[in-house]
């Protein structure tokens, strides 16, 4: 199989410079709050680092085989052994991905990835008056 190839630099992306990852189930999950852009890539697409606890990172990653990449909320950058969720799409930015694509959570009572649809993404544009 043939990799696809991405130039993200020629793709439009979103002017958001931040996004929130929320989940409307309980509004106290430790990845509810707002992921930084940083001023990086991995696998040719932003990375996103949480405001609060810095170890969590929204990104892409394209497998080996380079079959269905997914969209990526894991403990360390690159770090596939602590996948805490991740979203099944080959978009170029976080803010792209389909609103049809599942967002798969990990269960640890099951120890697997349960489909999870009330998590969402939404981009977060600071305002004057949040600098303030």
């Amino acid at each position: 199989m043939e990799c696809r190839n991405i130039d993200v630099n020629r793709t439009a992306l979103t002017s958001c410079k931040s996004t929130e990852l929320l989940d409307k189930s309980t509004g106290s999950s430790v990845y509810d709050g707002v992921f930084a852009r940083l001023n990086t890539s991995y696998d040719g697409r932003p990375v996103f680092r949480h405001d609060r606890h810095h170890s969590l990172h929204v990104y892409y990653s394209r497998p080996v085989n380079c079959s269905d990449g997914a969209w990526v909320v894991a403990d360390g950058l690159g770090s596939s052994s602590s996948t805490s969720m991740f979203a099944v799409d080959d978009a170029v930015d976080p803010m792209l991905i389909s609103p049809d694509a599942t967002w798969f959570v990990y269960d640890r009572t099951s120890d697997q990835f349960l489909a999870d649809s009330r998590l969402t993404l939404a981009c977060y544009v600071a305002s004057s008056a949040d600098s303030q």
